[in-house]
């Protein structure tokens, strides 16, 4: 799949590792939310390729919020992954079921090496495109993409900008698309972050 930009941190993990940081927050501490999305379209004559994508838009994202609030980079106190989305659309001309693996690389000039990574991120097992239509499905995440998007994320408050690279290693698919039956698809691909921002009051 290409130019899927995604990943997933639950709750309690995102706690775990907030709390190690030493993050401290006060009740008048202001947390807002934002989505980073993407939408590909797949046309594939074969089961087995693979594909990469470059997700570049966190700090664009993250200077339009703060500038709703009136805020900068220094009034962050902590930015992590909150949650992460696929979303299937106009999947031809039948069914498909997607063995995939995707891992996650930082490489801020993309005519450098990574900087970090890459590492792996998700994993798709027999994963029917049907049945990922509908409402947004929840994808579940590797410890070792997350915490390489999370440093990636924290080096927005120090100015940086961020470049992930997204490796595609598509294994299988059934069935197996052919020139005669090629597989055809979109998705939507969103990452949500929060951001916890130190109001100023006391």
């Amino acid at each position: 799949m290409k130019q899927l930009c995604a990943g997933l941190l639950v709750i309690a993990v995102a706690g775990i590792l907030l709390a190690s940081a030493g993050c401290v927050y006060n009740k008048t501490d202001l947390v807002i939310s934002e989505n980073v999305c993407v939408t590909i379209d797949e046309y594939e004559t074969t089961g087995s390729f693979s594909t990469f994508v470059v997700c570049d838009k966190f700090k664009e994202q993250l200077a339009k919020k703060l500038k709703d609030y009136g805020k900068s980079e220094k009034d962050v106190k902590a930015i992590y992954m909150t949650s992460a989305t696929f979303k299937a659309m106009d999947v031809k001309p039948h069914d498909w079921n997607i063995t995939a693996n995707i891992d996650i690389a930082r490489q801020d000039d993309p005519g450098a090496g990574y900087d970090a990574g890459p590492a792996p991120f998700v994993s798709f097992t027999d994963q029917s495109l049907l049945a990922l239509q509908g409402g947004p499905t929840d994808a579940d995440m590797h410890a070792d993409g997350v915490s390489l998007v999370n440093d990636a994320l924290e080096s927005l408050v120090d100015g940086e900008d961020p470049r992930l690279v997204l490796l595609v290693t598509n294994e299988s698919v059934t069935p197996t698309p052919s020139t005669s039956d090629p597989m055809e698809f979109k998705i939507l691909a969103c990452v949500r972050f929060q951001v916890v921002i130190a109001s100023g009051k006391k």
